[in-house]
């Protein structure tokens, strides 16, 4: 009974911790995405009926890339295990993937592109394309001073 009870006990810690750490990654990655939201508004210099329009689209565009990038993570994830349980890899498949969704992603960007340049004009889309480039160097200096959204 005492060992049932320990088992039990175990169960629902684990299942407790589980759910914490799905919350913590959530809260995160919601922190992230208004961290981000600020960033871009204001180097973009959005305008609140810009924001209205442009968030949006963003927000699609992210979920598509999201889609694709986790179609290749697929691919690696679903890799053969030889005798010792190590992946083995079909090196011709991984890059011919890899350079599909490549050009995938490139069109993807093209036709967001045209989206954007409606909503932004010329001067303002550079400063998107611009501020892309600064919020990635932006997230490593946090993963580099231990802030970054981590397991």
């Amino acid at each position: 009974m005492k060992r049932l009870s320990t088992l039990l006990l175990f169960a629902c810690l684990t299942i407790s911790l589980t759910a914490q750490n799905q919350d913590e990654r959530q809260r995160r990655f919601e922190e992230m995405k208004s961290k981000r939201a600020a960033f871009f508004t204001e180097r973009i210099g959005l305008t609140p009926e810009e924001a209205e329009q442009f968030w949006p689209v963003y927000n699609s565009l992210q979920e598509e890339k999201g889609k694709l990038n986790n179609r290749m993570r697929q691919f690696f994830k679903n890799s053969k295990r030889n005798e010792k349980g190590e992946k083995i890899f079909d090196y011709d498949k991984i890059t011919d993937e890899m350079i599909r969704i490549k050009v995938q992603e490139a069109n993807l960007e093209k036709a967001y592109h045209v989206k954007f340049k409606k909503i932004l004009g010329p001067e303002k889309l550079f400063r998107y394309y611009h501020t892309e480039r600064e919020w990635g160097g932006e997230l490593l200096k946090q993963i580099q001073r231990g802030g970054g959204n981590r397991r």
